[in-house]
């Protein structure tokens, strides 16, 4: 089995697919057949739920600033999951949607519809989640500051969660493949 950590770091992309399929069965067989990863699973639990506590706050304010938006900042780059999302969308038990092929980078995002994002927060690419416009965040900038500082809290947890949880990941599979358990 090649080794989780050539598979699944910052060079994995879904343009280059040979790669990517193998990422994606490498983590599903992973998560399939090594209980030691329930506490993975737990940790993705929790940070759904921490991106889900969070939505309204955003919502309140993206209902606000996006529909008069003229420039489009929900692009395809912004909308592609990074290994640390695959960990935690197969975690969860979850599969990354299906890119179409042929659509540039900076073109509006493939799952961007009339009403928003297709795809629910919580299982969002991470980049996607938090990337805020200038608007954006200076409309939210404008509002109470207490909602906005307990959002900014929020956020930062979410930040070392997800680390946490990444970390943890690599630590269980070196700990097993030192064990032979892979």
């Amino acid at each position: 089995m090649t080794s989780p950590r050539l598979i699944l770091n910052d060079e994995l992309t879904w343009h280059d697919r040979e790669r990517w399929d193998e990422a994606l069965s490498l983590l599903r067989n992973l998560f399939s057949h090594n209980n030691d990863l329930d506490e993975i699973r737990r940790l993705a639990v929790a940070l759904r739920r921490d991106i889900d506590a969070v939505d309204h706050f955003i919502q309140q304010n993206t209902a606000q600033v996006c529909p008069d938006c003229q420039k489009v900042c929900c692009i395809n780059r912004h909308g592609y999951y990074d290994y640390q999302d695959l960990i935690y969308i197969t975690a969860l038990g979850n599969a990354p949607p299906l890119y179409g092929e042929g659509i540039v980078d900076t073109a509006p995002c493939q799952f961007l519809s009339k009403y928003g994002c297709a795809i629910e927060r919580s299982i969002r690419p991470f980049r996607c989640n938090w990337h805020f416009c200038t608007d954006l965040i200076a409309f939210m900038s404008s509002g109470p500051a207490k909602p906005l500082r307990a959002f900014n809290l929020q956020f930062r947890e979410l930040q070392l969660l997800r680390q946490e949880m990444t970390d943890f990941f690599f630590d269980i599979l070196s700990r097993d493949s030192n064990q032979n358990l892979l």
